[in-house]
């Protein structure tokens, strides 16, 4: 089970989103990592393509004055998936500059 997952906004000079970091998963194994989300009006689903390698991900799909909530999978090369994670959460502000 991945652990340590934090989520960050950030917007300056740019479009707003959140980035997502996780301890590394050290098993030889390993395809990647699965990213799921939601907000308090949904459950969560995957937002992640598929498998990804780094222990990060980038949301640019956020939106002001909404909060999210994430949690990671690993993913193993036989396609089993772990527990998800714990969850982590960011708010992003209605005003984004």
């Amino acid at each position: 089970v991945p652990s340590g997952l934090q989520a960050v906004f950030s917007s300056v000079g740019q479009r707003p989103f959140i980035d997502l970091t996780w301890a590394p998963n050290t098993e030889r194994d390993l395809t990647g990592y699965v990213v799921y989300r939601r907000t308090a009006a949904s459950t969560f689903v995957a937002v992640s393509a598929a498998p990804i390698k780094a222990p990060a991900w980038r949301d640019s799909d956020v939106h002001p004055g909404q909060k999210y909530y994430y949690t990671v999978v690993a993913v193993d090369l036989r396609g089993n998936q772990s527990a998800q994670s714990a969850p982590a959460e960011e708010l992003v502000p209605l005003e984004v500059r």
